[in-house]
């Protein structure tokens, strides 16, 4: 199933003009933005079906951004995508892998330590951590469910485990909307506390390419096109694009509580930007624990991924006793590319380029004679 996925990814004027098309390029460009999304047929009991049949999903749009959900199929149950709405000032484009085709490569993993299980939405066979098993969300009594701007996807696990994954889009312009995703676990078991891990892994996608670039915003540090881990980051945003010389939009991360969000962003114990997989072994392949060995991330062949987690370790782990519950919560939004700065001319090039122009002039005038 996996290698489905593809990226969708004469004279002397003839020279005086040349040379003043590559000046104004250098100041004017013109972003090309990739083929917009193709729309989703609505099947007879109002759920929506996506491009690829027998694939159903559930979605929200508010114009700004859409988000899918898979309700059932062969992903599994509570996998997603993102991508911006008609509304958005970079319209139509994907920001998660890929629901234009009907591919849903971006799941939530629970580890419950005292089980030595890690629960994942994917139904598409991610290897398990040394010491654990493996356990389908599927088999874990699933349930979608659509209430105002939040989709619900909830299992109860075999540890008496509520799990309920919700999916939001916030906000109702380009300036304040953003997609939230929220895990809340609740320990249902009468007797014995819970130690559990959460894990996000997002599988970029930003337009038609698959690989990306990664920047550390507030404080801001230069792009990275390799794979990273932060231990309990000490920045506040992130930045993903394409390419940072011609990108096409910005995916935007919020890591911590500072931004005034209701609920706030709940800064993960580890990050990491890293390979999703789809040429050699990555993230997606691991129901948990991940390693990464450095690999590139932008360019042809690439495939990048941003992966939060929660109670990365034993020691991190999310402690619930009986009846209590605790939750973690991440945003995402995209922003159109930042203008590309124009060049500053030395005194010598602005003579240079006013003798050029003065140049063009009187040739001008000569064949007006």
């Amino acid at each position: 199933m996996r290698t489905n996925k593809i990226r969708r990814k004469k004279s002397r004027s003839v020279v005086l003009t040349a040379v003043l098309v590559l000046l104004i390029s250098t100041v004017f460009v013109v972003p090309v933005f990739a083929a917009t999304k193709p729309d989703n047929p609505i099947s007879e009991d109002g759920i929506v079906m996506t491009a690829a049949a027998g694939k159903n999903t559930m979605d929200l749009d508010n114009g700004i951004y859409s988000v899918s959900v898979i309700v059932r199929g062969n992903y599994g149950e509570g996998t997603y995508t993102i991508a911006t709405g008609s509304g958005h000032p970079v319209p139509n484009e994907n920001v998660l892998w890929s629901g234009a085709t009907g591919e849903f490569w971006s799941y939530l993993t629970v580890r419950v330590y005292e089980a030595g299980k890690e629960y994942v939405s994917t139904t598409t066979g991610p290897t398990q951590s040394s010491g654990y098993t493996v356990v389908n969300l599927d088999d874990c009594s699933p349930d979608t469910t659509l209430s105002g701007n939040e989709i619900h996807t909830t299992w109860t696990t075999g540890e008496g485990l509520l799990i309920n994954q919700i999916i939001a889009i916030e906000g109702s312009t380009p300036t304040d909307s953003r997609v939230r995703v929220t895990t809340c676990i609740t320990n249902n078991n009468d007797t014995a506390n819970m130690s559990v891990g959460v894990r996000y892994m997002w599988d970029l996608t930003i337009g038609d390419e698959d690989g990306s670039w990664f920047a550390e915003r507030r404080p801001d540090r230069d792009w990275i096109d390799t794979e990273c881990e932060w231990v309990t980051p000490g920045f506040r945003n992130y930045a993903t694009t394409n390419d940072p010389n011609s990108s096409i939009l910005i995916v935007w991360g919020n890591l911590t509580g500072h931004d005034a969000l209701v609920p706030p962003a709940t800064t993960p114990d580890k990050l990491q930007f890293a390979a999703w997989g789809s040429s050699g072994d990555g993230v997606f392949d691991h129901a948990f624990d991940y390693t990464p060995t450095g690999q590139t991330l932008a360019g042809p062949g690439s495939d990048s991924a941003i992966v939060y987690y929660w109670g990365d370790d034993e020691t991190n782990a999310i402690t619930l006793s009986p009846g209590e519950s605790d939750s973690v919560t991440q945003y995402l939004y995209v922003t159109p590319p930042p203008p590309l700065p124009v060049p500053n001319l030395t005194p010598i090039g602005i003579a240079a380029l006013i003798g050029l122009l003065a140049f063009i002039g009187a040739g001008v005038i000569v064949r007006r004679r």
